[in-house]
């Protein structure tokens, strides 16, 4: 398994396309990182755990996914100090 497979499984993620990164506001009022697939319902995670797994995507040389990801986290950010 690589190390990629290892690190998404890890985090309840699939090893598949991503759609899209995005912030999402749960019912509670919290802000979210949503990861969007062509299957099945997103998950979701908050924005430390996005924030880790960014940092390990940096790690192993995915920066394209890692930027995605702290792209979402900073847009989440900035929702929640509104």
């Amino acid at each position: 398994m690589s190390e990629l497979t290892a690190l998404l499984l890890q985090n309840g993620l699939p090893n598949l396309p991503l759609l899209l990164v995005e912030p999402h506001r749960n019912d509670g009022g919290v802000w979210r990182i949503k990861f969007s697939y062509k299957t099945g319902e997103p998950p979701c995670m908050s924005t430390a755990q996005a924030s880790a797994i960014a940092s390990l995507l940096l790690k192993i040389g995915e920066v394209e996914s890692a930027d995605e990801i702290d792209g979402a986290i900073r847009d989440a950010t900035c929702y929640a100090s509104m």
